[in-house]
């Protein structure tokens, strides 16, 4: 029998949702600055991840409904600082809702005017090529403009099962 054959089963969104928190994910705040006002918005992402090498290509996606998404994508440029173990705050700072979200942060701005968060493990400066629809969310696909390290050891954040947590080497 081919998988052709065989009819797809009805995915409910909540048991989807409940076994896709077996998977950890890192923790990345994708943040710009408004090129007319000159005000900072972030958000949280998940899905943060290298597409492509030549180019140097990073993607992410983010639901339909966000509030934050189409204030950093009218920016065209964004960072992306990917949070350390200690920086769960920054992660429930920037996943609330409503405006001034970096009020509570320390953050620099990096040569292209975009927020770096302090005591991050690297941070990205992109600027946006592509976004589409998929499902209920925009991918969005972005060129690597500059890119650096943090200047500290630390275990990155990661999120897993609804709690946050960090990365630790399995003794071998």
């Amino acid at each position: 029998m081919t998988a052709t054959a065989i009819a797809p089963r009805t995915i409910d969104p909540v048991t989807y949702r409940a076994v896709m928190r077996h998977l950890p994910t890192g923790v990345a705040a994708i943040c710009s600055t408004d090129p007319v006002t000159g005000t900072q918005n972030g958000m949280i992402v998940g899905t943060f991840a290298s597409l492509s090498m030549e180019p140097a290509l990073v993607t992410f996606s983010v639901m339909h409904s966000s509030t934050s998404w189409p204030k950093i994508s009218q920016a065209g440029i964004f960072s992306v600082s990917l949070l350390a173990e200690d920086q769960h705050q920054i992660c429930r700072a920037l996943s609330a809702k409503g405006e001034d979200k970096l009020s509570t942060v320390a953050w620099s701005e990096s040569g292209w005017g975009t927020p770096h968060l302090h005591g991050s493990l690297a941070w990205f400066d992109c600027r946006i090529e592509q976004q589409f629809t998929a499902g209920d969310h925009i991918v969005v696909i972005a060129s690597v403009l500059d890119m650096t390290s943090g200047e500290r050891a630390s275990a990155p954040l990661i999120f897993h099962g609804g709690r946050f947590g960090s990365f630790r080497e399995a003794a071998s």
